[in-house]
């Protein structure tokens, strides 16, 4: 386990100095472009870039702090697995593509990185090799291919443009813009390809620490807001990426209310988050963006973390409805989960808060069309109503478990909890000071100000009412079997990915086994039959005599 303390060093030391370099840049406006010639084609220079400013720059931070407090965690929950080195290389290789991915503006490079997280993933989903962790590692590798697919079309088209570069241009062609977005929404699992990501929380916990809550699922949103600038050219793109924010908040928040397994409520809380950060941007507001998905990353990590103490302690099982008064047996644990909790739901002075409410505040600003203003409201009460319904699961209900049990706190999990817990109560606060240092001046209504306390006092309540109402609920067999299959998107995802896959195959035995076999080497062998001195003669003999003819055409056109 010497591997995982030194890792964990090595990362919270980079980490520290990333925070710093960030400050510094963000204070001095500084950008750094580093640029080396690799090769020359066709008048297509193709050469390594790197950029970084402030925002890169923090993003490496999360990244890394997270990285280092994951893998203090491992060396506890992966104590006992006869795998433990194949997992500490699998998860080195994924913060390392994810940091390629960062650091780079050109599109080849973001791919390198880009199908490098897809290959790890899929790697740390099936780390356990069971049917059902297969399964989830073949939808989630599938659609992000589908993303990849997007990428290589857009490196294609900007091939005419004479650059990968994306930080040389002002303005890229429309459909270049959209298949850029569309692999975004693949890798951010926005709607309709979001079924992937409920579905990866087969792979160990602190794996859906790192990759599916803080720095995979957030790196299509991280590419959108680096280049924001190009896509806000675009008014229909912009309508469009809003409207799929809010489809898949929407659809998340419901689906979670439904659920019992504690990984993928939290998964679907996670999907929520990455709708509203879609949203932002579809607003305009990419600072605002990166701002939450900063914050984000702290709280919802440190969330898994605990959720992976009550798994370990439960001997790996997951179902809500069999765990309960964990306040007594782990009290450190729920402590940390109800801060995470309360940062999810925008608490007032917990690090969600400032983005949340500042989020809202600039929503209620703009001149919105009705139906989102009503949308992005539900959806605020949802996650209040997830939340608590997950909190009074945990806190309130009996443990219906096996009575004779040890349920007891782990130190080595808890240490790097703690770093994670004061992130997610001070650093709110303090990106708001740095990003956010000039005044802003938002004026609401007092009802407006007063709505977002009172949806959240409403969504409190109505998450004690379903708690409360449970006989209720298992009547309604069609609406939960409807929400708990995420509208049926696993349904729609087959149907995509089988047609994909059907295609291929048929191009593949029409082509490449169907007419330019046909027309080549069949057709070739069917002359040679029907003529009958071919008959009396080898191939040999055929490629001697073509052979021969060449020559002496070679012959007299030298002779003239």
């Amino acid at each position: 386990m010497l591997l995982y303390y030194i890792s964990s060093i090595l990362f919270f030391m980079i980490s520290l100095n990333s925070l710093f370099f960030s400050l510094m840049f963000l204070m001095k406006k500084m950008n750094l472009f580093i640029e080396w010639y690799l090769i020359y084609l066709n008048s297509l220079s193709m050469n390594m870039y790197i950029y970084i400013d402030w925002m890169t720059l923090m993003f490496i931070f999360t990244v890394m702090l997270i990285s280092s407090m994951i893998m203090l965690y491992s060396i506890e929950y992966m104590n006992h697995d006869l795998n433990k080195i194949r997992f500490f290389w699998i998860l080195s290789f994924f913060i390392l593509f994810m940091l390629l991915m960062v650091i780079s503006p050109n599109i080849m490079m973001i791919l390198i990185g880009w199908d490098g997280l897809g290959l790890t993933s899929y790697c740390l989903i099936i780390f356990y090799q069971s049917k059902s962790s297969y399964n989830s590692g073949m939808l989630t590798f599938l659609i992000n291919r589908m993303g990849d697919i997007f990428i290589i079309m857009s490196i294609s088209m900007m091939l005419n443009f004479g650059s990968w570069n994306l930080l040389n241009f002002n303005k890229l062609n429309y459909f270049i813009m959209i298949m850029i977005i569309l692999a975004a929404m693949t890798k951010s699992a926005q709607f309709p390809f979001s079924s992937w990501l409920p579905a990866a929380m087969a792979a160990p916990t602190p794996v859906s620490s790192l990759v599916h809550s803080s720095t995979l699922v957030t790196a299509g949103i991280y590419m959108l807001i680096r280049f924001h600038y190009l896509i806000m050219l675009f008014n229909n793109l912009i309508k469009f990426i809003l409207m799929i924010g809010l489809i898949t908040m929407f659809m998340a928040s419901m689906s979670a209310i439904m659920e019992f397994d504690l990984k993928k409520i939290i998964a679907y809380s996670t999907l929520s988050q990455l709708g509203l950060m879609m949203m932002i941007l579809g607003f305009n507001y990419p600072n605002l963006a990166f701002f939450h998905l900063v914050i984000h990353a702290m709280f919802k990590s440190m969330m898994f973390m605990c959720s992976g103490i009550i798994i370990h302690s439960m001997s790996n099982y997951q179902d809500i409805r069999f765990i309960g008064k964990m306040k007594n047996y782990l009290p450190l644990t729920m402590i940390m989960m109800m801060i995470s909790n309360f940062s999810l739901c925008g608490m007032p002075f917990f690090s969600g808060f400032y983005s949340k409410d500042l989020i809202l505040e600039n929503m209620f600003m703009l001149k919105n069309n009705f139906f989102i203003f009503i949308l992005l409201l539900l959806s605020t009460m949802l996650t209040v109503m997830y939340s608590f319904r997950l909190s009074y699961y945990l806190m309130n209900n009996n443990l219906k478990f096996i009575p004779m049990f040890l349920i007891n706190e782990f130190k080595m999990m808890n240490y790097p909890m703690m770093i994670l817990m004061f992130m997610s109560m001070m650093s709110g606060m303090m990106l708001n000071w740095l990003i956010y240092n000039n005044i802003e001046n938002i004026f609401l209504l007092k009802i407006e100000k007063l709505m977002i306390f009172m949806i959240c006092i409403f969504g409190l309540m109505m998450s004690l009412l379903i708690y409360k109402i449970k006989i209720f609920l298992k009547k309604l067999l069609f609406l939960k079997f409807f929400l708990g299959k995420m509208w049926f998107l696993y349904y729609f995802n087959y149907i995509i990915i089988i047609n994909f896959l059907k295609f291929g195959k048929m191009n593949s035995l029409m082509f490449d086994k169907g007419w330019s076999e046909e027309l080549f080497k069949n057709n070739i062998l069917i002359m040679s039959n029907k003529m009958k001195f071919m008959n009396y003669m080898n191939l040999n003999y055929l490629i001697y005599m073509i052979m021969i003819l060449i020559y002496i055409f070679m012959f007299l056109f030298l002779l003239n």
